[in-house]
């Protein structure tokens, strides 16, 4: 009798043993399934959640998120997040997709596993114009911004479109595009500016005097040769963007000037080239790396005066002789008298 009990006592433990395991297996199932099921699985559109503040938890930024984009939040996802102990979420950009899983989701806010921004950095900007574009972009204060770009001269910045974390730091964003910077001036490039006698910080400052010259690319190479020249026999620049940089430096409130005359041009300031031999102490602007590499094919052949032609708005007539440019600068001031154009 006691062994027929002790076999049945062995069999029910036995079913409640594989009962228990089946429930357990169907539980660690159910979890993982809900864990990684989709936060949004209907949802085709993607959506950008910015955690600004850095003393929030999970669920505060996920409520506001929700509401703020007039959807659902999962229970399962508040649970989920329930039983993590709802941590602090990192300041930081996060996509979700309608394949981002929940537990998934969770991770990254807590952990800060960001999703990249794109960075675009143009040519022709300011200092100003880069700090307010960082200020809408990435949530800095203005002054933080500024003080930053402090340290990063024009002639350090490459126009390009950088995949960059938005939780980056003022400082940190320097030192990043410091490092594209480095990228950008290889041997080959380096090299080419050994020949041309300039430093690579030299060539930018050059290439945005060019720039700010003419907008035809065709031109850049010709421009930056009649420069190289004026340079390397001493002679002053005489570069109409420095000498109306210099005015708006000593007078910001200057609309647009049409007409470089002589009160603009002789501008006493450290960056006007009618005045000073050389080139400025700075570069005008950033520069596309695509007229950095025009300067850097630039090939002079005695070239020395450059005027805006009349007859090809945008484009320039060249001349190597100061009579002939006489003759040049003459057609177009008419031109400009023709239409009205004083300053």
């Amino acid at each position: 009798m006691a062994g027929i009990k002790r076999k049945k006592l062995r069999r029910t433990w036995q079913r409640w043993s594989i009962l228990g395991a089946v429930i357990f297996i169907l539980a660690v199932v159910g979890f993982r399934w809900t864990a990684n099921a989709p936060v949004m699985p209907s949802q085709e559109k993607e959506y950008a959640l910015y955690v600004h503040d850095t003393g929030l938890t999970t669920a505060e930024v996920l409520q506001s998120f929700f509401a703020k984009e007039n959807l659902h939040s999962p229970a399962a996802l508040e649970a989920l997040n329930a039983l993590r102990r709802n941590p602090i979420a990192q300041r930081g950009h996060y996509t979700i997709t309608a394949a981002t899983g929940r537990m998934q989701l969770l991770r990254k806010l807590e952990f800060g596993y960001e999703n990249p921004v794109w960075l675009r950095m143009r040519g022709y900007q300011s200092r100003e114009d880069i700090a307010e574009g960082w200020v809408a972009q990435f949530d800095y204060p203005k002054d933080s911004a500024m003080k930053a770009l402090e340290v990063l001269g024009f002639e350090q910045l490459v126009p390009n479109s950088y995949q960059v974390y938005w939780s980056y730091a003022p400082e940190a964003l320097v030192e990043y595009l410091q490092r594209a910077h480095a990228a950008f001036w290889n041997a080959e490039r380096e090299g080419r500016a050994a020949h041309l006698k300039l430093s690579p910080r030299e060539v930018v400052i050059l290439a945005s005097i060019v720039q700010a010259e003419t907008k035809q690319a065709e031109e850049w190479p010709r421009v930056a040769a009649l420069y190289l020249s004026r340079l390397h026999m001493g002679k002053r620049l005489e570069a109409d963007p420095t000498a109306v940089f210099a005015y708006k430096q000593v007078y910001p409130n200057t609309g647009v000037i049409r007409r470089v005359t002589h009160v603009i041009s002789g501008i006493d300031h450290p960056y006007n080239t009618y005045r000073n031999k050389g080139l400025p102490p700075g570069a005008l602007a950033t520069v596309e790396p695509q007229v950095v590499d025009a300067v850097l094919s630039a090939q002079p052949n005695g070239e020395l005066y450059m005027c805006a032609d009349p007859q090809r708005p945008g484009f320039h007539v060249f001349a190597r002789t100061y009579s002939a440019h006489l003759q040049n600068a003459a057609r177009y001031h008419a031109s400009l008298n023709r239409r009205g154009i004083r300053r």
